[in-house]
């Protein structure tokens, strides 16, 4: 595309603040134009010194907002006027377009450099007229950028009961534990922050009582702290659970200037309200989190490999990639959990695939990290993501024959299983088969459960409810296996009980009736599925009653850690009947001899675990 077409078709997106002021500019800080002096001015003691960047203004006068505006659409209007002329030049006389006598684009404008240099410079062009005209319109309404700033459209719409208030908000004086058990546990999943910088907000807020730390500072160090607390509570209401709202209700007074578009350091404040509203759903909803945070990834392109004239930083690059990810990851995971669609698809991203890396380039020693968890979390995601999108969400009609495309997932689930590295701490490793087995459940599951589904289906649903119901049988039993299991996984478990119960009362005699021999069920023609195992009737017997103690036990948890009580009521009165058909069919074959060459069951034992293989 030519430059002069850039302007008749103009690539449109949303672009820094008007104009920083000359001592912002010039520290290369971000100034939020603020009248009559910016906020880092004030902070600063030099209220007096903030002026905006344009000789227009004398120092120490207040800027006029709108005059600022007017100033600078003529300016851009006449750069529009005179790129047209250029073009009506070259049009008729054939030549190459000069440009202007201050622009600073070199006359060889066939040089890619130049050319690429001037499509930058058009591009800022083309975002500073959005900006212009979508702040200019936002501005003229009264109380617009109080009660309607981006900050408190995202407390607006994500808000599930207000946060209370503290007389007091302390710091913890201890926070190396805590700030350990997030880096190990969380971090690893979700790398949204640097963490050499986190180490230096923690500097900054912990040194000379926070007087020289910035709101993003205050921010990310309350959050990580209310995170960490939160994820180590055992009961709502608990200490750990009151100390993390407590630190969170903190990290909402710097709001307003920490959660803003156009940055990716507005992208990581919200991703981290979404970490911490996975561990209190009472007061925010993660899916309404995610999706705000997803159009601002989008927005900024983190979605698109950055062009190669920009020539980032590795450092740069290395946290363009995790914002991306966690995004990615942290949105898929949510939008299944909802059954909802996702914030963006898959073909909509370009992004060259994860590379292998332990930590950060700039990463401090002292808890040097292995990030290899999230690589594979993010894997995980894409295999989910694909198989959800071809069989739920595509608008095409539905697929005659879908179990190539279930086929094929599951047998991904599998491989992905089978090669986590030992490297990845147990507690880690266990999460992430829990995930592979409920996502197996749901791609298994037709979007009607009343739907029919066939008899080799509904054995792998079987067998693999039974597996997560053993591997979540030990959630919250000590301090050592416990991982970052969160207000999702209350949803997760309640699926994957009501998928079983579901079968089990429907097809009861398809699994436990051994009056008749009946062939293995295969899997569908063409088919990568895995094969199914044989056991005998006593010991499914077993396994299913089992299995119905453990899903107890951990719905128990779940609610006494999340308050919700509804799913372990709904799974008691729906088992009743499941536990006297067991308990009647375990005495009918105890009583009844082993028919001949039939004492056994023909079972699904396909494990996700090595330990159950």
């Amino acid at each position: 595309m030519s430059t002069i077409s850039r302007f008749e078709t103009p690539l449109l997106r949303v672009s820094r603040p008007v104009s920083a002021c000359q001592r912002c500019r010039g520290a290369k800080v971000r100034c939020d134009g603020k009248l009559p002096a910016c906020t880092a001015c004030e902070r600063a003691g030099r209220k007096a010194e903030c002026s905006s960047a344009s000789d227009q203004f004398a120092k120490g006068k207040e800027r006029s907002y709108v005059a600022s505006l007017e100033t600078r659409v003529e300016k851009l209007e006449k750069q529009l006027v005179q790129a047209k002329a250029r073009k009506a030049s070259m049009n008729v006389s054939g030549a190459q377009p000069w440009p202007s006598p201050g622009s600073r684009v070199s006359p060889r404008l066939g040089s890619s450099g130049a050319q690429r240099r001037e499509a930058s410079n058009v591009d800022d062009l083309v975002a500073d007229f959005g900006f212009l005209s979508v702040n200019a319109t936002a501005r003229d309404f009264h109380g617009f950028s109080k009660e309607m700033s981006f900050a408190r459209l995202v407390l607006s719409t994500s808000s599930v009961h207000d946060m209370p208030k503290f007389a007091k908000n302390d710091l913890p004086h201890e926070i190396t534990p805590l700030v350990k058990h997030y880096l190990e546990n969380i971090h690893a999943l979700y790398p949204i922050l640097s963490e050499r910088k986190l180490f230096q907000s923690i500097d900054a807020v912990y040194q000379e009582n926070g007087h020289r730390a910035l709101p993003i500072d205050h921010w990310t160090v309350r959050l990580v702290i209310a995170t960490s607390t939160a994820s180590l509570s055992r009961k709502r209401g608990d200490t750990s659970y009151q100390d993390a709202v407590r630190h969170a209700a903190a990290a909402l007074e710097e709001i307003e200037t920490v959660v803003h578009p156009g940055s990716i350091v507005g992208i990581q404040a919200i991703l981290q309200l979404v970490l911490y509203s996975m561990l209190d759903p009472h007061h925010f909803n993660s899916w309404y989190l995610i999706g705000l945070a997803s159009r601002v990834m989008v927005d900024l392109g983190l979605h698109q490999d950055p062009p190669e004239e920009l020539r980032l930083e590795r450092s740069e690059l290395d946290m363009r990639l995790r914002v991306y990810e966690c995004v990615y990851a942290l949105d898929r995971s949510i939008s299944l959990v909802h059954i909802r669609a996702f914030s963006f698809t898959d073909d909509s991203t370009s992004v060259l695939g994860p590379r292998q890396r332990v930590g950060s380039p700039d990463t401090s020693r002292v808890f040097l990290q292995n990030l290899n968890p999230a690589l594979y979390l993010n894997h995980l995601r894409q295999i989910e993501s694909d198989a959800y999108q071809k069989l739920f969400q595509s608008s095409r009609p539905a697929l005659e024959e879908p179990w190539p495309i279930i086929s094929s997932s599951i047998e991904d689930m599998h491989i992905f299983c089978g090669e986590l590295p030992d490297q990845i701490k147990s507690p880690i490793k266990k999460l992430l088969r829990c995930e592979a087995l409920y996502s197996s459940i749901l791609i298994l599951s037709p979007p009607d459960l009343d739907d029919d589904l066939a008899d080799y289906g509904k054995f792998l649903i079987f067998e693999y409810a039974i597996e997560y119901a053993e591997l979540m049988s030990s959630v919250g039993s000590d301090a050592e296996q416990f991982a970052f299991y969160t207000s999702h996984d209350m949803s997760r478990a309640s699926f994957v009980v009501k998928r079983l119960l579901a079968l089990l009362l429907s097809d009861f005699p398809l699994f436990f009736s051994s009056s008749v021999s009946r062939p293995l069920p295969q899997a569908p023609a063409s088919s990568r599925a895995p094969v199914l195992q044989h056991r005998t009737v006593g010991e499914m017997l077993s396994r299913a009653y089992n299995c119905l103690d453990s899903c107890d036990n951990t719905l128990g948890y779940l609610e006494s850690r999340f308050g919700y009580t509804d799913p372990l009521k709904e799974f008691r009165r729906q088992s009743s009947d499941v536990r006297q058909l067991l308990q009647a069919s375990y005495e009918k074959w105890n009583r009844s001899p082993p028919a001949t060459g039939h004492d056994h069951y023909t079972l699904a034992g396909p494990s996700m675990d090595p330990r159950f293989s």
